[in-house]
């Protein structure tokens, strides 16, 4: 390799149409002041190269969208990590995720979604102070959501969406004063929704649907003034739904369908659509069990009402 290339802090690869193909290359750790590597949205295979986790300027890693196997190299867990963004979704890895990811202090952003990693989610991640955004979703992690990320302050994505967690959802989520994302549907989980994540004044998407929930959906959650879009459909939730919903004025999606709740759709809810000439964006859907007959959940003003003995939807309304 030139000598003159070995100064090279920066590698940025246009990926849009060019379909790169072959494996990723071991020279790039001889450019010895490297900071970035973006090699995704192309067709590389073969594994990560163990060298790439001895490069010790190395920032910020992104090989999303390929077509990469094997696992994380265990030499990005050794020694001092100055990495602070870990892309690596959308490819076909599998194996566990080392419990050393803990020591990774510098890490912002960890993206390892749609791959096929398994095991217990390492409570270790929880030593990670500056984690700002992290999508674990679309693989098969199992085992309880660890409690230990409810310290990760700074956190304002969390993806867990799809995969095989089992338990309760942890009531430190709430501690997550900074998050906007939050989604762990489509897993096991079991138990009530936790009085504290309607203290997540700053959530915007919370989508907690497709898992067992039980108990009842809290009056509390008319708090979520920013939240856009609640999903706590699929579930066994009881009770009448909550009126309170018509304060949450920022919502446009609620999908309530497919529980076990009792009562109709209370009408203060339909409050929260907008007449189009309003200019002022309103709520766009609304989904409840407003379809048998008699309907569990009669509803005044649903966009869709879904059967629960036929499990199908039917649209009814447009804004």
């Amino acid at each position: 390799m030139d000598k003159s290339l070995t100064s090279l802090v920066d590698i940025r690869v246009s990926t849009v149409g060019q379909n790169m193909t072959g494996t990723l290359p071991t020279e790039l750790a001889a450019l010895d002041f490297l900071q970035r590597i973006s090699l995704a949205h192309n067709q590389l295979t073969g594994s990560i190269p163990s060298i790439y986790g001895n490069m010790k300027y190395l920032i910020d890693l992104e090989l999303h969208s390929n077509q990469l196997t094997s696992t994380i190299p265990k030499e990005f867990f050794e020694g001092e990590s100055f990495l602070q963004r870990l892309n690596i979704g959308d490819n076909v890895m599998s194996g566990t995720l080392d419990t050393r990811v803990g020591t990774m202090l510098d890490l912002k952003g960890l993206h390892l979604f749609e791959n096929s990693f398994m095991g217990e989610f390492p409570t270790e991640i929880g030593n990670l102070d500056l984690m700002a955004y992290m999508r674990v979703d679309a693989n098969e992690f199992s085992g309880p959501i660890p409690s230990q990320l409810g310290s990760l302050t700074q956190l304002a994505e969390l993806w867990l969406m799809e995969n095989n967690f089992t338990s309760t959802i942890p009531s430190e989520l709430g501690q997550l004063t900074r998050i906007t994302d939050l989604r762990v549907s489509a897993n096991q989980l079991t138990g009530t929704i936790p009085e504290e994540l309607y203290t997540l004044s700053r959530v915007i998407f919370l989508q907690l649907d497709e898992n067992r929930l039980s108990g009842t959906l809290s009056t509390a959650v008319g708090q979520l003034t920013n939240m856009w879009s609640l999903r706590v459909n699929n579930n066994e939730l009881t009770g009448a739904i909550p009126a309170e919903l018509q304060y949450a004025t920022s919502l446009k999606q609620i999908w309530i369908m497919y529980n076990l709740f009792t009562g109709e759709v209370p009408r203060d809810i339909c409050s929260l659509y907008v007449a189009p000439e309003a200019g002022v964006s309103g709520l766009i859907s609304l989904q409840a069990d407003c379809s048998d007959s008699p309907p569990p959940n009669n509803c005044y003003c649903c966009s869709v009402c879904c059967s629960r003995q036929e499990t199908i939807c039917l649209a009814l309304y447009k804004t």
